[in-house]
């Protein structure tokens, strides 16, 4: 969706733009806050951030490796950064690879207007969508199967999931 797009949803207009290199402070706690908190209970505050650091650095080298041609977004809203998008478009898919808003704007509807932005961008093209939920990641499940996706594969820490034009919900 680069190089900007604006997407309406119930909390009002969001803006996809590309990354930049000062975003990765903002990346970095958002990072943090998208992992299970009980983990920060689990270490001293020193060891945790280490943890998380060499976490963050390993993520990104590895999307960069594996999604070359992917479009890495920062989400906004009237100007301020409050999520991320990573989508690879390889031509057979669209393969949502991150994505992820900051707690204070969960539960807005946000990230429903931007899965189904994506989902009608894919019937468009007639493709898939394709993405990854982990396995206790019930929230983020229960939106997916709303959507309409379902289940392809189930690995230990994961379910790989798929939506096709003319399943289930509506993109639109």
């Amino acid at each position: 969706m680069s190089p900007a797009t604006e997407i309406d949803s119930p909390a009002g207009v969001v803006t996809l733009r590309p990354e930049r290199e000062d975003d990765k402070d903002f990346r970095y706690q958002l990072f943090c806050d998208s992992r299970q908190p009980e983990f920060a209970l689990v270490l001293a505050p020193p060891v945790y951030q280490q943890v998380m650091a060499h976490q963050f650095h390993a993520q990104t080298v590895s999307y960069r490796a594996q999604f070359p041609n992917a479009c890495f977004d920062i989400v906004e809203m009237a100007g301020q950064p409050i999520g991320r998008l990573v989508v690879d478009r390889p031509g057979n898919l669209l393969h949502i690879i991150d994505q992820a808003i900051v707690p204070a704007q969960r539960n807005r509807g946000i990230g429903t207007a931007i899965m189904r932005a994506l989902m009608e961008e894919a019937r468009r093209a007639n493709v898939p969508v394709h993405l990854e939920v982990a396995s206790e990641n019930d929230p983020s499940m229960r939106l997916y199967l709303r959507l309409g996706f379902a289940a392809i594969e189930t690995f230990p820490f994961y379910i790989q999931m798929e939506w096709r034009p003319g399943d289930g919900a509506k993109a639109g």
